[in-house]
Parts: C-alpha cells; structure tokens; sequence
C-alpha cells in the first residue's frame, strides 16, 4: 500500500490525538472570574481552536477512508507532487512564524500581525496570482476584526505598539 494513499488517515489521527490533548489543556487554563464576564473567560479562543482542530482532524480521516476506498485507475500515471516548492513554502512559513514572534512585543500585535497575515499570503500565494493590495486590504481588515473582538469584546489585553499607542488602547 502507497503511503500516499494512507497519509490523510496518518495526519488525521496524528492531528485528532494532537487536539485532544490541546482541549484538555485548555479546559484546565487558570481564568479571574471577578474580572471577565463568564463567555469571555480565558478558556474560550483555546476551546474553539481545539474544537475546529479535532474537526477538521476528522474530516480528514473521513478523506482518507474515502481514499481508500476507491481504486486508482489502471491507465493511470502517478503523479510526483512538487515537493520542492513545498518544502520552501514550509521552511519560510516556520520563518515567518518565527519573526512575527520576535517582534510581537517591540511592533505591538496590530503592527506585527498585519505585517505576519501579508507576508503570510505571499508565501503561500502562486507568483502569478499575488495581489498585493487584496493583500494588504485583508491583513489589516482581518487585524482590525480580531484586535476589535479580543480588545472590546473579550476584554482581553493584547501585545500594545505603536498603532495602539496611537489609538489610545
């Protein structure tokens, strides 16, 4: 059996373990009652991402099985995946990740994570389809929307910069 027709059920089972385990954790975070109305406790933003992980984790053991399942055809040629330009496109997504963590704290998280969300998007866009103002346009839209949810919503303090600064957050 190919490992390529097995690695969904791989990499689900690996991710739906991982969530597991990440839930547990979460459900264990310390949270200030006193401070933080009962919806918006510590707790939530880990909940909802070990949720959406164990999901997702099982649509893709549900993939896999499907994989399985059916028979590739006769005439057909195996395709070799380009695995090149994937391995780039994970080196310097580990690199950028890396960067966005060392200058959280100095740029502030409006500055950094706009700047983490666009970089991001060339990474992982095609070079003939990049577009960089739809670029920009959803990495300070999306910015904007979490700073408003964590910050107003939630209530919870993020990493303050310059643009903070200049809000008066």
């Amino acid at each position: 059996m190919q490992i390529k027709r097995i690695k969904d059920l791989i990499f689900g089972g690996a991710a739906l373990i991982l969530s597991v385990f990440y839930l547990s954790a979460s459900v264990q975070v310390k949270t200030r009652p006193k401070l933080t109305p009962g919806y918006a406790s510590a707790r939530i933003i880990p909940i909802l991402l070990g949720t959406l992980l164990a999901a997702l984790s099982v649509i893709c053991l549900v993939q896999g099985v499907r994989k399985l399942k059916t028979k590739p055809e006769a005439g057909e040629a195996p395709q070799a995946p380009s695995q090149k330009g994937d391995l780039t496109a994970v080196v310097l997504t580990f690199a950028v990740i890396i960067a966005y963590i060392a200058v959280l704290s100095k740029l502030g998280f409006c500055l950094s994570t706009a700047l983490y969300l666009f970089v991001q998007m060339l990474v992982l866009a095609p070079k003939d389809k990049r577009n960089y103002a739809l670029f920009a346009a959803v990495s300070v839209l999306f910015t904007a929307v979490i700073f408003v949810a964590f910050r107003i919503g939630l209530q919870q303090l993020l990493p303050r910069g310059v643009i903070e600064g200049l809000l008066g957050f």
